[in-house]
C-alpha cells in the first residue's frame, strides 16, 4: 500500500464520543500544518436511528446500568482485538489470561483465519478523509481470495445496520489517501451463535453505503451544530502534562 496523502491522526482527549486531531505529515514523518479536530465515523453514526430492540433494552435495564454494561463489553472487545493483533504477530496466547467468553471469541478468529487465509495489507491503520472531514482507525485491510477487503472485527451480539456505513467511510478515506482500490468491506463477528462460531459478512456495495453515510453526517452536523444558537466545536479537553499540589 502506497500512501499518497500522509496525515498524522491522533485521538483527542474527550470525555464523550471520539474526536481526532489531524496534521499533515512532513516528508521526515513529523507533524506539519494542523488540520483541525474532526469527529470519528462512529461519532457521526450516533445520528443513525437506534433500533427498537436497543431502545427497549436500555429502557428495561436503565440508562446508567446499560452504559456501564456497554463500557464493560467495550473493554473486553479491546482485549479481544489486541489478542488478534498478537496472534497475527506470531504470538502464542495463554488461556488463563482471558475470560471464558473472550477465549472463545479469540478461538473463532483462529478458525476464521485458517478457513480464509487472509493476506494482511494494513492493520490498526488511522484514517482521515480530506473531503469528508472525519477520521478513525480501521482494523484490517486484507487480500482475501484475490479481493482487497477492508474488514472490521466485531465482538458484539449482533451486526448492526450502521456498521456497513462505518466500513464504507473507512474505504472512502483509504481510496482518497492511498493507491488501494477497495473491492469490498466486511464484518467478522467473533463468537456468533452459529456452527462456525463466527459470522463473516461481505458488503460489496460500499460506495452506495458511503452515500448513506454522507446523509447521516448531514443529520449529525445539523443536530450538533447547525440548529443550535451557540454551536461549539469538538469537546476537546486542554489538560496539563503534569499535576502537583502546592503543599505547605
Amino acid at each position: 500500500m502506497q500512501i499518497l496523502k500522509p496525515f498524522i491522526v491522533e485521538l483527542a482527549p474527550t470525555l464523550s464520543a471520539h474526536w481526532y486531531n489531524v496534521w499533515k505529515q512532513k516528508p521526515n514523518g513529523t507533524k506539519g500544518r494542523f488540520l483541525g479536530t474532526h469527529p470519528s465515523s462512529t461519532t457521526i453514526l450516533n445520528a443513525y436511528p437506534q433500533s427498537p430492540q436497543l431502545t427497549k433494552w436500555i429502557a428495561e435495564m436503565g440508562y446508567n446500568e446499560s452504559q456501564q454494561y456497554k463500557e464493560s463489553k467495550g473493554r473486553s472487545g479491546t482485549k479481544i482485538h489486541a489478542a488478534c493483533d498478537a496472534l497475527e504477530g506470531g504470538a502464542m496466547l495463554n488461556r488463563e489470561e482471558y475470560s471464558l467468553e473472550e477465549w472463545w471469541k479469540i478461538s473463532t478468529f483462529v478458525d476464521w483465519f485458517a478457513a480464509f487465509q487472509p493476506e494482511p495489507i494494513a492493520a490498526e491503520f488511522p484514517i482521515f478523509s480530506p473531503s469528508g472531514k472525519y477520521a478513525g482507525r480501521l482494523d484490517r485491510i486484507y487480500l482475501i481470495g484475490g479481493e482487497i477487503t477492508l474488514l472490521d472485527f466485531k465482538s458484539s451480539a449482533s451486526l448492526h445496520p450502521h456498521f456497513q456505513l462505518q466500513f464504507a467511510s473507512y474505504a472512502h478515506a483509504i481510496e482518497e489517501t492511498t493507491d488501494l482500490k477497495i473491492v469490498q468491506t466486511a464484518a467478522l463477528q467473533l463468537g456468533a451463535g452459529n456452527k462456525n462460531g463466527y459470522r463473516y459478512v461481505i458488503y460489496p456495495d460500499w460506495k452506495e453505503h458511503y452515500e448513506v453515510f454522507k446523509s447521516v453526517k448531514k443529520t449529525w452536523q445539523y443536530d450538533q451544530f447547525d440548529c443550535k444558537q451557540s454551536p461549539k466545536g469538538a469537546p476537546v479537553l486542554i489538560l496539563p502534562e503534569t499535576l502537583k499540589l502546592k503543599l505547605n
